[in-house]
């Protein structure tokens, strides 16, 4: 069985803030109030476990505290064996089921913010509450010592240009309170971003450009977002991967429904990663298996670059 890496779920389809930088944020991705059944998510869990994931993330783009039995959830997934990660933004007045969350076995809680003053927080995080977030956090520390925890617990400081001043307030606002602290470069600028025209007609466009395209894998190379990464919504839809939105240019099928040579299969030809520009990496025999066992090969073309025999 392969050694994979992170399994991405959303459990609901919503989000509170509308970032600028992200897609769900300016809602090319609407916010529903759909929610995965636990029992269709325990069987999504298993098939997950058995296809050789080892992490799992409750979130890709969605926050997860909105779902109020989420501790049903990282349940599930604890007793399949995995890591559980966790990612939010915490601007969130009150979580009734955080306590009882922490307690289900997260083993890694990410606090995403992008300033340490409202003013410079709501640049980014728009609609956000930056004390929400801190108050949220400093529950938690008081948690992890209360219950003894040994989750890792971690304040992410995503960095712009207009921001940085804050960068070293935020790190000593982590050692305060006893989280790790990183610093991430940002994409895009919130103050110009426009994710808005990443909708599904652009996915649409870039796929029939894509056609034409020589494959983008280089000789023995593979992407480890095709490899060892898949992400699922809630209503329990694969997608071509964690790095591109939930719609509807993008969707690959039901994963329950799919065996999962046939998904890998369907992600690795879709004609989207021929215009993609993700880095690749050089293929493991591991990687060449699987991509045997899906029928497919790395063949080099005429382009002397290798293709997805269709």
């Amino acid at each position: 069985m392969p050694a994979l890496d992170f399994a991405y779920v959303d459990t609901i389809d919503a989000c509170q803030l509308r970032c600028p930088t992200c897609v769900r944020g300016v809602r090319v991705m609407d916010n529903s109030s759909a929610k995965m059944p636990l029992g269709k998510f325990e069987v999504l869990a298993k098939k997950l476990k058995d296809a050789g994931y080892r992490r799992f993330g409750l979130f890709n783009w969605t926050e997860p505290f909105l779902n109020r039995t989420l501790e049903d959830y990282i349940a599930v997934v604890k007793n399949y064996g995995f890591q559980c990660w966790v990612s939010t933004t915490f601007s969130l007045r009150h979580i009734d089921n955080l306590e009882r969350s922490l307690l289900a076995g997260i083993d890694r809680l990410v606090v995403s913010t992008s300033g340490m003053t409202q003013r410079v927080y709501e640049v980014n995080h728009v609609g956000g509450n930056l004390q929400y977030a801190m108050d949220n956090a400093r529950r938690v520390s008081e948690l992890v010592k209360r219950h003894k925890l040994e989750m890792m617990s971690y304040w992410r400081f995503i960095k712009f240009e207009y921001n940085v001043f804050e960068e070293e307030i935020a790190k000593a606002f982590a050692e305060e309170i006893g989280f790790f602290f990183e610093a991430l470069p940002g994409v895009g600028d919130p103050k110009v971003s426009d994710q808005r025209r990443f909708n599904n007609q652009f996915y649409i466009a870039e796929s029939d450009r894509g056609r034409s395209l020589p494959s983008p894998e280089m000789a023995g190379q593979t992407c480890r977002l095709m490899m060892d990464q898949v992400a699922i919504d809630s209503a329990g839809d694969v997608f071509l991967c964690c790095a591109m939105p939930n719609v509807p240019a993008l969707k690959i099928g039901a994963y329950l429904e799919m065996p999962e040579h046939e998904v890998l299969r369907a992600r690795l030809q879709h004609n989207f990663c021929r215009s993609c520009t993700n880095p690749r990496r050089v293929a493991t025999e591991e990687d060449r298996e699987r991509i045997r066992e899906a029928g497919l090969e790395l063949s080099v073309g005429s382009s002397g670059l290798p293709m997805f025999p269709r």
